[in-house]
């Protein structure tokens, strides 16, 4: 299945959080990071097939979006670090 992204780690990344809290309301949700920055959303079994390192965190109801920011600085910093984002 295509996944469309909810933004990207270039973006604003307390939107994205406030949009991951929300969609988190009613399932727990996988959040993670793809080859170009982007970031996605889905249902927590989606986590299953992906890579360890693309997986930002899996969030249920109730997670504050500031801790989601926290989650998202972090895979931003990993990604610099490695030279995958300029």
């Amino acid at each position: 299945m295509k996944h469309k992204p909810i933004g990207s780690l270039h973006g604003n990344l307390l939107t994205i959080a406030e949009h991951v809290c929300k969609s988190a309301r009613d399932a727990m949700i996988t959040v993670w990071v793809g080859d170009c920055a982007e970031v996605y959303v889905d249902a927590r079994h989606a986590g299953d097939d992906l890579a360890q390192h693309s997986i930002v965190g899996t969030y249920s109801m109730g997670m504050r979006s500031s801790d989601i920011v926290d989650d998202l600085l972090e895979a931003r910093r990993e990604r610099l670090q490695a030279g995958m984002l300029d």
